[in-house]
């Protein structure tokens, strides 16, 4: 089994340096230049094609690893600026030799595919060198066909049409949200809802913050940082008024509407008195007699630090929808306060505050 797991910075750091000597060899093989000139040229292209590093908008990094977890290969797939609509590049994909002729390339980037296609990408892009024939063959099994060559060419252009996966029949899908995460509270400890995944809070106040999800695999893809418990959010195991802070980044979409008043029950339990439940989550319009079951609510996550993350969430689409009023409402009732709203693009930002009892300072 291959899963693809996104790199820790050193693992990044590592495998791109790899992945620049390659290409800088290929690219002085294909020029009939020097390695140490392509490299430099390399360098200057990386500053402006990847100005977050491995977090940079438009590019996808991913570590392979087996059922054990150790390490099989590496592959960067990214656009490349002013691309036409739904085209990607395969700027790189490795395998370590020892597990090559195992079908570990085949699997990696099949997988890529599926994410791709999830992110409405139509045409994946490669260039290969004329004499790598193994790798030639490969694209070709997955269904690359080389554009027409000039004779005597160095290098061969492949492109590959990635046909609708059937989920894409079955999606409604949101425009592309543009969420700007403000720093968070500095005092008391942080309970992210749902922290697994991107693990954008987690991102933003490392050791502070107490991620939970119901799954492992999630919170093992989640950079490290937080502290990393598996829990049900709707059954929450910390004592009256631990966290000064709940948040929960686009979490509460992936829950049923009747579950949602228990959720906030708890929040506002384990919050301290005068603490905030910040809430960012998407806008769902109704389904009404769409034919479509799931949706797809594609985001780019700027950070306080500058770094930009870029992901998608997908769920059942549920029939009621959820409008700007839907939560905050739902935070009253329960004993919330609402501190402040803000509706952007198709996706609501909200604090909730416990209210301190009569008489605290």
């Amino acid at each position: 089994m291959v899963k693809l797991d996104r790199p820790t910075q050193e693992e990044f750091d590592r495998w791109f340096r790899l992945s620049t000597e390659r290409q800088a060899e290929d690219r002085a093989w294909v020029n009939g230049t020097d390695a140490e000139t392509e490299r430099a040229q390399l360098d200057a292209v990386i500053t402006v094609l990847l100005p977050g590093g491995m977090d940079s908008p438009n590019h996808a990094f991913r570590i392979a690893r087996d059922e054990t977890g150790e390490e099989l290969g590496f592959v960067w797939v990214g656009v490349l600026p002013d691309a036409p609509a739904g085209a990607c590049i395969l700027f790189d994909i490795y395998v370590h030799e020892k597990h090559r002729g195992h079908g570990i390339a085949q699997a990696v980037l099949g997988q890529m595919f599926d994410l791709l296609r999830a992110d409405g990408v139509t045409t994946v892009e490669l260039h290969v060198r004329a004499d790598n024939v193994p790798a030639r063959a490969l694209y070709a099994r997955l269904g690359f066909v080389a554009d027409e060559a000039t004779d005597g060419a160095h290098d061969l252009q492949m492109r590959k049409v990635l046909e609708p996966d059937p989920w894409t029949a079955r999606a409604f899908v949101l425009e592309r949200q543009h969420v700007a995460v403000a720093p968070l509270p500095e005092r008391g400890w942080i309970l992210d809802i749902s922290g697994g995944g991107e693990g954008i809070i987690g991102r933003v106040a490392g050791e502070r913050v107490v991620a939970i999800d119901r799954l492992r695999e999630e919170l093992d893809e989640a950079p490290a940082g937080p502290l990393k418990i598996v829990m049900d959010a709707l059954d929450l195991q910390f004592p009256d008024g631990t966290f000064q802070t709940v948040t929960a980044f686009f979490s509460l979409m992936y829950m049923r509407s009747e579950d949602h008043e228990l959720l906030f029950r708890g929040a506002l339990r384990v919050l301290a008195p005068g603490g905030s439940f910040l809430i960012w989550d998407a806008l769902i319009p109704p389904r009404k007699n769409d034919a479509r079951d799931l949706l797809s609510c594609p985001i780019a996550v700027g950070l306080p630090s500058g770094k930009k993350v870029s992901t998608s969430y997908g769920v059942r689409w549920p029939a009621e929808g959820r409008d700007a009023a839907y939560y905050p409402r739902l935070a009253e009732a329960v004993g919330f306060e609402v501190v402040s709203r803000r509706v952007t693009e198709q996706h609501v930002f909200m604090e909730l505050q416990k209210t301190k009892p009569p008489g605290c300072a």
